[in-house]
């Protein structure tokens, strides 16, 4: 699979802009229906966040939430999905669950989903705050290239975008293959 591109390159001052205006939605969503959210994006590094491989993890992690769902007995109240330059996002709403419980659910999707490490599930509870991998005493993230903490390598820049990109490629077109 070529790493082409859909959208426009997107600088830092878009991708925080973005985060920023997330917040806020998160913000009225959760004053609008007072129940916990999943806010959903892809992880992809580099300027281009639009492209076939980041649109396919976004399919499968659609899915992935609403089989999760179903098969813990909770249900999605409302759902946004948003496909922008910054990269592909969703909100849902979700009922039936505690915070804690769906953050563990989600915890399960991004570690045995084939494209789970390219996957951000994060789980706002109804007071607003983040449920955190680390206030659940789960590891930190690794690295889907050399299987470090996630975090030490994006820090040091330890792998180049070119190498990153052809992982994430490689990735899902084994998903595509094996599905």
């Amino acid at each position: 699979m070529t790493h082409s591109c859909s959208g426009a390159a997107v600088g830092l001052d878009e991708v925080l802009a973005n985060k920023e205006a997330r917040v806020k939605r998160q913000g009225e969503w959760l004053r609008r229906h007072s129940l916990p959210l999943i806010s959903f994006s892809v992880n992809i590094p580099g300027p281009n966040k639009l492209t076939p491989s980041a649109l396919k993890v976004f399919e499968q992690g659609v899915n992935a939430i609403s089989a999760a769902c179903i098969q813990h007995g909770c249900d999605i109240v409302a759902r946004q999905l948003l496909t922008q330059d910054t990269g592909p996002e969703a909100i849902f709403v979700i009922e039936g669950v505690s915070a804690l419980e769906l953050k563990k659910i989600m915890i399960d999707i991004e570690s045995d989903h084939a494209l789970g490490r390219l996957m951000d599930l994060d789980v706002i509870g109804r007071d607003g705050k983040i449920i955190s991998r680390q206030g659940q005493h789960m590891p930190r993230r690794k690295c889907f290239v050399c299987d470090e903490d996630a975090v030490v390598c994006a820090r040091s820049r330890r792998h180049s975008l070119p190498e990153l990109l052809s992982k994430i490629d490689d990735m899902v077109l084994k998903d595509e293959c094996c599905s």
